[in-house]
Parts: structure tokens; C-alpha cells; sequence
């Protein structure tokens, strides 16, 4: 075989230069060697596992080109998980719920979807740590009047009509507990005082209360057709009432009475905590069973008195549920409308307090005493007791010196004036307008920092408020204090979800404003509901647990809550 010298020329020129250079040439082996490394290196590198999934589960239908439910997977960089969070947190809740890939397409198994959301969360949140973003928050927020009706249940176990004290709050977007909009005026801060020494007297029982009058309203749909919730089996109609006695005395109360002119008579009982106490004839007939002559005015109303306990109690007010057999003989038809007729109880006014004792026993008080004096000698010490208890609970951390001063303060001078319990009620007097109990204050850290952590203290408060508009329950303050609350917070947040405190006058402590379902608010007595009290109670705990293990997931509610920015 012969080469041409035109092709052996150019290789031959190419061994003299690397000669003169100093560079051996390549052996075949060597230059296969090199021609096999060059190529290894061109190829390029496996995909990730996460990738893999995405493009064999999603990427077919989010792709640039089709971009179902405008969303494009097949750009996006999961070596920086951050850059897409708002993409990806919708992911993860289309991952946990199993409501992607859609039925019909071809679908990971359970194992794989957990995998790949689990790692989504992740990247998210070592990147939400390293990089916080909660938002700006202001540096004190006042108590909306929502608030402060739930904080002075909750501290007082006293359930008061917060509407006729402190006027409502503006609103801004929508809600009323933006702290921007909560500021404080001189008119707002005199009710303020105002309501300080009505809640202080309703509390303590103090005996210097005066009779007024509160009248209790039923919604003027409100259907009275049928047996109302709470009340007893065969009745109709009627309503149930929540009211605060402040005194052991006598109570005159008045039911105002619609349709009292009715064709046909209907008994009227009113019972105070199931005990009846009352009973009226409405109608046509005779006047009634206690001797008391029903009123046809709609606005005279049904009168009388009674001695009441001081305390929470219920008044329920109903008929007697007349038969609906057809009586013998020619029947002869309604021609008015369903209902139509019927008397109803359109309100109870409840008057008092007359001929009052000193109180000794509501939940009010047994919350405020925590001690009582037997001595003279004894009354400082226990007066820095009860006070100490109520200043940690009202400032939501525990109190020094400085903080029960001022109160001992108002304590002795009203102590000078009158009793043991006249000067506590001066100083739950003052305690109530103090700044510490009407604002929530996060201070500013004093290196400047623009972005920082919240202490424990300051985080209770954030949860206690978030989730029950309430002050931090005993559990959660004294973890907070102890400085252990940031390794708890899922713990005590699910703990808040799934077993709302109860205080002490039994009513639930969900916030009005709630990502959570709220418990039925269906009130049933013990002889007939409590099977089915049980399985709602059942059903309640089985949802808010799932919604909170659901939502403490979340990183934006992490951050909410662990940190605040300032923007100065």
C-alpha cells in the first residue's frame, strides 16, 4: 500500500516542531487514553433523585410549552429551593394532600411523595433560618376590645358585657387587631378607667354596687317553632341566657313577651340554672300558675323577683310544648300561616342588685384570693401574694419588685379607707390601666439589629394571642420563663390546638379569628346529649390535630412567630 507524500508531509512536519519544542509525541495508547478521558468528562452528570421524580411524574404537563395551571417545572433550579419558594410551597401542599399527579396519569407511591416533600421542607427551612423574612410588626400593640373581653375572662374568670365599657376598635383590611390601627386616646383611655372599677367591683362582690338594669336581646329571626338547644324536652321556643350575677341578693327580672294576645294560652316556665323558679300562663285564660298577671303588652313584659347567687348562671325561659294530636271532632283548619299565633320570648331585662350581702363564694374571687388573712399582720403578705399572682398573669411574665409596688401602693391606700378587700380592689383597679396589661410591648434589641429573635416571654404572648386572643395559660408561662419554649413551640402550639384551656367558668378559649374549626357551640344537657357531646368532643380533637400537625409545617407561621423586623 502506498501513501501519497502530500499526506505524510503535514505529519511529518508536525513530529519536527514538537521536537524542537521538547514535547514527545503521543504513543496510540496514550492518545486513546487521553481520547477516553476527554470523553468521560463531556458527559454530562446524572440527574438528582428529586429531578428524576419531577420529570416523570410533572414535567409533562408543567413544562414551558404547555404550562398547566400556568406552572413550569422543567426550568427551575432545585439546587436553590429558595428562589422558587412561593412554586414550591404549593407543591408541597399538592404532594401531602396526593392531589398531583391527577388520576388517570401515572403516580408515585406513598413513600416517594413523602420523600420528595420532606425534602422540599427541608431546603425551605434551612433557607427560611439562614435568611429570615417574618415581615415588620409594631413595637406596641394595644388589646382590641375582643381581647381585653378574653383577657379579663381569663385572668378573673369573669365574663362581662366589654361592648357597653370600651368602644369598638377601627378596622383596617378587615381586622381589627392590626397594631397600627390600635391607638389610644384621652376619651378611650377615661373608659378605660371606667371599665377598671366596674370590672373591679363586679369581682370582688364589693357591696357599693348600685342596682341597674341590662337587658339580654333574642335575635328577632330566631326561630321559636321547636325545642331551642340546652333547653328542656318538651318545650318550644323560648331562649337560654348567660348572665353575671355581681351579689348574693335579690334580682327582679322582666320577660318581654311577643304575641302575648295569642288565641290559645301557653305556660311559660323560666328556670335559673335547670331549678325552676317561675311559671306564667300567655294567652287567652286564666292568669297564671304563681298568681303573677301575664301582660299583653308587648313592652310591660312578665315581672317578678327572686334571691340569686353571685356568679355566672343560666336563665332559660320557655314554653310548655302543647300536643299536636287533632282533637275529636270537626276539625277545622288554621287558615293562617305556620306559626302563626305563637307567643315568644323576645328578651329578659334582669334588674338589681337589692338588699345585697357581702359575697364569699364565686369563681371570680377563689381566682383573685389565692390566700386570705386571718391576722392584721398578716394582710401585707398576702396582699403581695395575690397581687404578685395576678401581675404575672395580667403582664404575661413573671413581675419584680418594681412591678407589685405601684400596686401594694394603691393596695394601702384603699385599705386606709375601708377592708382587707377594698384596698385589693384598689389595686386591681390599678393594675387594669397599667400600659403592661393593655399593651403587648416587644422591645427593640440594643444592638440594632434589623432582624432578631423573640425572647420566650414575648413569643407566649404571640401564641397565647394568635391562637386563643387571650393572654398564655399556666403551662405555657412557665415555659416560656423557664426559657424552654423555642424547643418546645410545635409541642405547646399543638398542645393549645388540640386541648384549648378551659377556665374557670367553663368556657372555651378559641380565639374569634381561627385557622382551626371552632367546637360546636351546641349546648346539651346531661340527660339527653351526653352520647352525642362525646363524639362531637371526639370528632373536634381528631380534626384540630390534623389541622395542626398540617400547619405547624408551615414556615411562614415558624416565622411569624420566632422572629420580628423593624423597619425604621
Amino acid at each position: 500500500m502506498f501513501v501519497s507524500r502530500w499526506i505524510v508531509r503535514p505529519f511529518v512536519l508536525l513530529a519536527v516542531g514538537w521536537a524542537a519544542l521538547g514535547i514527545a509525541p503521543l504513543t496510540p495508547l496514550q492518545a486513546a487514553s487521553q481520547t477516553a478521558k476527554s470523553g468521560a468528562t463531556s458527559v454530562p452528570p446524572s440527574p438528582s433523585p428529586q429531578r428524576a421524580v419531577l420529570d416523570r411524574y410533572c414535567i409533562g404537563c408543567h413544562n414551558q410549552t404547555r404550562r398547566s395551571a400556568g406552572l413550569a417545572l422543567d426550568d427551575v433550579d432545585l439546587t436553590d429551593v429558595s428562589a422558587g419558594a412561593v412554586v414550591w410551597e404549593k407543591v408541597i401542599r399538592k404532594l401531602r394532600a396526593g392531589a398531583m399527579p391527577p388520576p388517570g396519569s401515572p403516580r408515585p407511591d406513598r413513600a416517594t411523595y413523602d420523600t420528595l416533600a420532606s425534602w422540599l421542607e427541608n431546603e425551605l427551612d434551612r433557607t427560611a433560618q439562614a435568611r429570615p423574612n417574618p415581615g415588620r410588626t409594631e413595637t406596641f400593640h394595644r388589646l382590641n376590645r375582643t381581647e381585653y373581653h378574653n383577657v379579663i375572662r381569663d385572668l378573673l374568670a369573669l365574663d362581662v358585657d366589654v361592648a357597653s365599657l370600651v368602644p369598638d376598635d377601627d378596622g383596617s383590611y378587615g381586622f381589627d387587631n392590626i397594631a397600627g390601627v390600635l391607638k389610644i386616646s384621652p376619651t378611650l383611655l377615661d373608659r378605660y378607667l371606667t371599665a377598671a372599677r366596674a370590672i373591679a367591683s363586679t369581682a370582688l362582690g364589693s357591696s357599693d354596687v348600685v342596682p341597674s338594669a341590662e337587658t339580654l336581646r333574642v335575635r328577632s329571626d330566631f326561630s321559636q317553632r321547636s325545642r331551642d338547644d340546652g333547653l328542656p324536652i318538651g318545650t318550644r321556643g323560648g331562649a337560654l341566657f348567660q348572665h353575671t350575677f355581681p351579689l348574693d341578693a335579690e334580682y327582679e327580672f322582666r320577660i318581654d313577651v311577643g304575641g302575648a294576645a295569642a288565641p290559645e294560652r301557653h305556660q311559660l316556665e323560666v328556670t335559673i340554672d335547670g331549678t325552676l323558679v317561675n311559671t306564667f300562663a300567655v294567652g287567652r285564660g286564666p292568669s297564671s300558675a304563681q298568681g303573677a298577671a301575664p301582660t299583653p303588652s308587648r313592652n310591660g313584659g312578665l315581672k317578678f323577683r327572686v334571691p340569686v347567687t353571685a356568679g355566672p348562671h343560666e336563665i332559660a325561659a320557655t314554653f310548655v310544648m302543647k300536643t299536636s294530636a287533632t282533637p275529636d271532632g270537626l276539625y277545622k283548619p288554621s287558615l293562617r300561616s305556620e306559626g302563626a299565633g305563637l307567643p315568644t320570648v323576645d328578651g329578659l331585662t334582669v334588674t338589681g342588685p337589692y338588699g345585697a350581702a357581702r359575697t364569699t363564694e364565686t369563681p371570680s374571687r377563689r381566682q383573685i384570693f389565692v390566700c386570705h388573712p386571718t391576722r392584721a399582720t398578716e394582710e401585707s403578705e398576702c396582699a403581695t401574694k395575690i397581687l404578685s399572682s395576678l401581675a404575672r398573669r395580667a403582664y404575661r411574665r413573671p413581675v419584680a419588685k418594681s412591678d407589685v409596688d405601684p400596686l401594694l401602693r394603691f393596695y394601702e391606700s384603699g385599705r386606709v379607707d375601708g377592708d382587707f378587700e377594698a384596698g385589693i380592689e384598689s389595686a386591681l383597679r390599678r393594675l387594669l390601666v397599667s400600659p403592661q396589661f393593655l399593651f403587648r410591648v416587644e422591645r427593640d434589641p440594643s444592638d440594632g439589629q434589623q432582624v432578631y429573635g423573640l425572647s420566650d416571654l414575648e413569643l407566649a404572648s404571640r401564641l397565647s394571642f394568635f391562637l386563643w386572643s387571650s393572654i398564655p395559660d399556666d403551662e405555657l408561662l412557665d415555659t416560656a420563663a423557664r426559657g424552654r419554649l423555642k424547643n418546645r413551640v410545635g409541642e405547646q402550639f399543638c398542645r393549645a390546638v388540640v386541648v384549648p384551656a378551659q377556665p374557670a367558668n367553663g368556657h372555651a378559649r378559641c380565639g374569634d379569628v381561627s385557622v382551626f374549626r371552632r367546637e360546636s357551640q351546641t349546648r346539651l344537657s346531661e340527660g339527653d346529649g351526653a352520647v352525642l357531646r362525646k363524639s362531637a368532643a371526639r370528632e373536634s380533637e381528631r380534626d384540630r390535630t390534623v389541622d395542626c400537625r398540617l400547619y405547624v409545617r408551615h414556615r411562614t407561621t415558624r416565622e411569624a412567630l420566632w422572629h420580628t423586623k423593624r423597619i425604621r
